[in-house]
């Protein structure tokens, strides 16, 4: 019984090791799965620098300090704007998840830190990108607690910020005298503090400075989200459409590779190339298929956005254009799919592992500011990312004409790659190899 049982389990091993779709997939892919995993959830508490822009109002030398100090941060990458109007859109054409605006009067404001004052900052965000801006309010409230440790520790400011403070507890009746007293010997202790670390040519921060102070905000941040309509903020489904469509597009692809590889398991395919019927004209029909059944898909989503949630697109045209591109490309990846891998296995295999990992890698399921800066660039190579900032664009994020027509081009390349391996794998299966 031992050797029976031995036999068979080496002959479908030996019918493993001769499909190489199956083999890869049976394989190999958890492997690379298990990388690509450890990549990205390796990097989730050290996101890669956070894209923003700085505009600084009115120059002064506290606002070149605090606009430095946001430039040397390694957690963000510093664009700089003229003014609020070009920095907004770079942020509406989603180079930037926000732009920082430091107003007027931001030195006359920091310059009163020590008397209760705090810097004002203005914090327009892209409205698709709220768990970023929750992170860029955090880093912009760590920068001014360490730009208010160096206004204690700068003798100079110190001294000038103490005569301030000294004149206005002389011309306050209602301060009671050992109130008065109490705020002068922190004064004078904070003077000492200051020309210690002058003397002595420190720059550290003390991170025990500041205990007691849990009230006390060096920034004030006003924060607004970006958006077509100034007046009307864009609703939460027109920010996630979006990213309904790209998953039903990957519905539709999914559900042409598994009825071919259904059809290929049953002999279906095998009766229809009897026919006199060439396999582009067989793979082109149902690529027609799966064309309709995405443009309906999308449709149906577009209907239900603008008719229960108010989601009215911003340019209606270049929105069908990117919707239609988009059913396009995706069958043109399911197409790839499908002649690429010859067996059945192999082909509903690809198809799921490919979508998976394009979906991972193009920011479909994990944000892309989470990834490490290498996999944010092999993005560039799914479809997903594409796809969702063509449709981002024409739904409600607006932006010139040429940006909307980039995001649909890179849509429409990935599409017409996809379309060259096709026909090079239907030519090898033509060939028999």
């Amino acid at each position: 019984m031992i050797r029976p049982m031995i036999a068979i389990a080496l002959k479908d091993l030996r019918l493993l090791a001769r499909d190489r779709g199956a083999l890869f997939f049976t394989i190999l892919f958890p492997v690379i799965i298990a990388v690509l995993f450890g990549m990205v959830f390796g990097r989730m508490s050290t996101p890669g620098p956070l894209d923003v822009v700085v505009v600084v109002t009115q120059d002064g030398p506290l606002a070149r300090s605090f606009a430095a100090a946001l430039q040397a941060d390694s957690a963000l990458h510093v664009q700089v704007a003229a003014n609020k109007q070009s920095g907004a859109e770079i942020v509406q054409q989603g180079h930037a998840a926000a732009v920082i605006i430091l107003p007027e009067g931001f030195d006359d404001r920091a310059e009163a830190l020590l008397s209760g004052g705090s810097m004002p900052l203005e914090l327009f965000g892209d409205p698709s990108r709220a768990a970023e801006l929750g992170l860029l309010e955090g880093k912009l409230m760590e920068i001014g607690f360490r730009q208010f440790m160096l206004a204690v520790t700068d003798s100079d400011r110190l001294r000038r910020q103490s005569a301030q403070i000294r004149r206005q507890l002389a011309n306050d009746p209602n301060l009671h005298a050992l109130e008065q007293t109490a705020v002068l010997k922190i004064l004078a202790g904070a003077e000492e503090l200051a020309a210690a670390r002058k003397n002595e040519g420190e720059k550290k921060t003390a991170t025990s400075v500041g205990g007691g102070m849990s009230d006390f905000r060096p920034v004030r941040i006003r924060t607004e989200l970006l958006a077509h309509n100034q007046d009307d903020p864009p609703s939460t489904y027109a920010v996630t459409f979006p990213q309904g469509v790209v998953w039903g597009l990957a519905g539709c692809v999914m559900a042409f590779v598994t009825t071919l590889a259904s059809e290929r398991a049953q002999g279906t395919l095998t009766r229809l190339r009897a026919a006199p019927l060439s396999m582009h004209l067989i793979l082109a029909s149902k690529g027609m298929a799966c064309v309709a059944s995405s443009m309906i898909m999308q449709a149906l989503l577009l209907v239900l956005a603008w008719a229960a949630f108010d989601v009215h697109p911003v340019n209606l045209a270049m929105l069908i254009l990117a919707m239609t591109v988009n059913a396009i490309s995706f069958t043109a990846l399911a197409m790839m799919i499908a002649a690429l891998f010859r067996s059945g296995a192999g082909t509903d295999g690809a198809g799921r592992a490919l979508i998976l990992v394009l979906a991972i890698v193009g920011g479909g399921s994990i944000p892309l500011v989470f990834m490490p800066p290498v996999l944010r660039s092999i993005s560039v190579v799914s479809p997903f990312r594409w796809a969702i900032a063509a449709i981002e664009g024409p739904l409600w994020r607006g932006g010139s004409i040429a940006d909307q027509f980039a995001a649909i081009g890179s849509v429409a390349i990935v599409g017409i790659v996809c379309a060259v391996i096709s026909l090079g794998g239907m030519a090898k299966w033509r060939r028999g190899s």
